[in-house]
């Protein structure tokens, strides 16, 4: 049986760090959105200062996965993507990739506080 490597949407995965002693909500993202984040990344300052420590309680920042195994993470003014090649940080003062990604969440899969 041949099997293909699919470049749909559910290839990027996105989700949010908000709970405590169940899974974080996780979502597929549309390659648009995807394009939208990598564009927005481009556009981010590296920098060097140190991500902070989230709280232990509560929202704990974002992520997005893409085919490749990179991931990137925000949590307020800083990005990092990761991959196994290692991980730069970038600065995002007005937060335009974590508000997109949280955007991207279909109704209901954030709590409450999280739409607006």
């Amino acid at each position: 049986m041949a099997t293909s490597r699919s470049n749909s949407e559910s290839d990027w995965t996105a989700g949010a760090f908000v709970f405590s002693g169940r899974p974080d909500p996780t979502w597929p993202i549309s390659r648009a959105v995807a394009d939208e984040l990598v564009a927005i990344w481009e556009t981010l300052v590296p920098t060097d200062d140190a991500v902070p420590t989230p709280p232990a309680l509560g929202y704990r920042g974002c992520f997005v996965r893409d085919p490749a195994g990179r991931t990137w993470t925000a949590f307020h003014e800083l990005v990092t993507r990761s991959s196994e090649n290692g991980s730069e940080t970038r600065r995002d003062d007005d937060w335009r990739f974590e508000r997109t990604v949280l955007a991207s969440a279909p109704a209901g899969t954030l709590p409450a506080s999280f739409v607006g």
